[in-house]
C-alpha cells in the first residue's frame, strides 16, 4: 500500500513539475511575444506620426501654390491651421524614439527643416503681397520652399525606412514566438492529458484493487466474527462445563485424603495431594484463559477510574502473600482520573504484583515499588515516531526478584510462554503478561519490560493522558 501511495505521489509530483515547467516556459514565451507585439504597435505609431508630418509638408506646398495662382485667402487660413496641428506629432515622435538615438537625431533635423519651411511659407506669402510681377524673384523664393520641402521629405523617408526595417524584424520575431507559444501550449495540453490519463487509469486500478481487498476483508471479518463467537462458546465452556469436572475431582480427592489422613507414609495420600495440586493449577489456568477471552470481547462502557483505589484493593487481595514473603511495598501517587475499565486495571496490577511476588529470590527480602509520573513518549519512539510528541501517564513497577534475560522480552508477552520449565521451583502459567498486554492495548496504551538476571525486573505502563 505504501509503495502504491508513493507511486501516486511521485506521479502527481512529476505531472505537476512538468506542467509547471511548461507553463513557466509558455508564460515566458508569451511575455516575449507580447513584448514584440507592443514594439510593433510602437513602430506603427511612429510611422503614423511620420505620415502625418509628411502630409503636412506636402499640404503646405500645395496650398502655397494654390494661393499663388488664385490669391484665395482660404489657402492661407488652412496653412496657419495646419502648421500648429503638426507640432504634436513631432513632439510625440520625440517621446516614442527615446530608445533610438539615431532616430532622435534625424527627428531633430526634421523638426528644424519643418520650422524653416513654415518660416519660408510666411516669407513667400509676404513677398507675394508686396510685389506685382517679378517672376525671377518669385521663382527664387519658391525654389527655397521646394528645397526645404524635399529636405523634410528626405528626413521623413529616412526615419520611415528605419522604422519599416524594425517593423519587419519585429513582425518576424512576433510570428516566431507566436508559433512557439502555440506549440508549447499544444505540448503542454498533450503531456498533461497523457499523464492525467495514466494516473486516472492507475487510480481506477487501485480503486478496483481496494474494492477487492475490502471484499476480502469483509469475508475475513465475517470469519473473525464466527471465530469470535466460537471463542466465546469455548470461554463459556471453560468457565462452566470444564470447571465442574475439576470441582468434582477435587471434592473426591479431598474425601480420599480425609479417609487416608491417619495413614503414615501412605502412597495414596501423596498421590491425592499431587492430584489436588494439579487440579488447582488447571483451575487457575482455566480462570486465566477465561479472563483473557473476556478482555478480548470487552464491550462495557469506559469509566473514570482512580488507580490509587484499584491498587489499594489489589494490595488488600494479595495481603496474605505479601506478608507471607515479608515483602516491602513502595507506592507513589497514581493517576486519579483515567478513562478505562476498573476490572481490567485490577487484573493488570494483580498479575504484575503476583509476578513480582512469585519470582522473588529466596535469600533476598522482596521489594516492590509502584511509581507514576507524566512524560512524553520518547521511550516509545522506536515503535512509532509520532508517539514522541504525545503525553502519557507512566506507571513503573519494579522489583528485586530473579529478573530475566532481555532477549526473551518478546516471548514473555505471548500466550502460554514460560521462561522456566515445568520442573522449576517457580510456577507460572504463561498467561499473566499476556493478560497485562491485552489490558494495556484495550486502553490504547503500551507496556515495556526490562530485566537483569538475579537483579530484578521493571515493567513500565504508558497510558495516554487523553483517552
Amino acid at each position: 500500500m505504501k509503495r502504491r501511495l508513493r507511486f501516486i505521489i511521485i506521479g502527481f509530483s512529476l505531472s505537476f513539475a512538468i506542467v509547471a515547467a511548461l507553463s513557466f516556459y509558455s508564460l515566458k514565451q508569451f511575455s516575449t511575444y507580447s513584448d514584440y507585439s507592443n514594439q510593433i504597435d510602437h513602430t506603427n505609431r511612429i510611422i503614423t506620426d511620420l505620415y502625418t508630418i509628411e502630409s503636412s509638408v506636402k499640404d503646405i506646398d500645395i496650398m502655397e501654390r494654390g494661393y499663388m495662382l488664385t490669391k484665395d485667402s482660404s489657402f492661407i487660413t488652412d496653412v496657419y491651421k495646419l502648421i500648429p496641428a503638426t507640432f504634436p506629432a513631432i513632439d510625440n515622435l520625440k517621446t516614442l524614439t527615446t530608445d533610438n538615438p539615431t532616430q532622435q537625431q534625424t527627428l531633430t533635423l526634421l523638426k528644424s527643416a519643418y520650422l524653416l519651411r513654415a518660416a519660408n511659407f510666411k516669407d513667400n506669402l509676404q513677398y507675394l503681397n508686396t510685389i506685382s510681377s517679378d517672376t525671377n524673384r518669385i521663382s527664387k523664393y519658391f525654389y527655397e520652399g521646394r528645397k526645404l520641402k524635399n529636405e523634410c521629405l528626405g528626413y521623413i523617408r529616412k526615419m520611415m525606412d528605419t522604422e519599416n526595417a524594425l517593423l519587419q524584424n519585429r513582425f518576424k520575431n512576433k510570428e516566431y514566438y507566436q508559433r512557439i507559444t502555440d506549440n508549447t501550449l499544444k505540448y503542454l495540453i498533450t503531456i498533461f492529458g497523457i499523464i492525467t490519463i495514466i494516473l486516472f487509469i492507475f487510480m481506477i486500478t487501485e480503486l478496483m484493487k481496494r474494492k477487492q481487498s475490502q471484499d476480502e476483508l469483509q469475508l475475513k471479518l465475517v470469519d473473525l466474527k464466527r471465530s469470535h463467537a466460537e471463542l466465546e462458546q469455548i470461554a463459556f465452556a471453560a468457565s462452566h462445563d470444564l470447571q465442574e469436572p475439576l470441582r468434582k475431582v477435587r471434592i473426591l480427592t479431598d474425601r480420599l485424603a480425609w479417609i487416608k489422613k491417619g495413614e503414615e507414609n501412605s502412597e495414596s495420600l501423596d498421590i491425592t495431594r499431587r492430584i489436588n495440586h494439579s487440579v488447582g493449577r488447571m483451575q487457575d489456568l482455566i480462570d486465566d484463559v477465561v479472563n483473557l477471552v473476556e478482555l478480548i470481547k470487552e464491550e462495557s462502557p469506559k469509566e473514570v477510574v482512580d488507580l490509587n483505589i484499584v491498587l489499594t484493593n489489589v494490595l488488600a487481595e494479595l495481603n496474605d502473600k505479601i506478608r507471607g514473603k515479608n515483602t516491602i511495598i513502595h507506592r507513589g501517587v497514581l493517576p486519579s482520573e483515567v478513562s478505562g475499565y476498573p476490572r481490567q486495571f485490577h487484573l493488570l496490577f494483580r498479575e504484575l504484583l503476583e509476578n513480582a511476588l512469585k519470582f522473588s529470590r529466596p535469600d533476598v527480602q522482596p521489594t516492590v515499588s509502584i511509581l507514576s509520573d507524566k512524560v512524553n513518549g520518547v521511550e516509545l519512539a522506536h515503535q512509532n515516531k509520532e508517539l514522541a510528541e504525545k503525553s502519557f501517564y507512566r506507571i513503573t513497577i519494579s522489583d528485586n526478584g530473579i529478573g530475566f534475560d532481555n532477549k526473551f522480552i518478546e516471548k514473555m508477552f505471548q500466550i502460554f510462554q514460560r521462561l522456566h520449565n515445568k520442573d522449576s521451583d517457580y510456577e507460572g502459567k504463561g498467561m499473566g503478561l499476556a493478560i497485562c498486554q491485552r489490558v494495556v492495548v484495550n486502553h490504547e496504551g503500551y507496556i515495556t519490560a526490562h530485566g537483569h538476571t538475579s537483579v530484578g525486573a521493571t515493567f513500565k505502563l504508558f497510558f495516554p493522558v487523553e483517552m
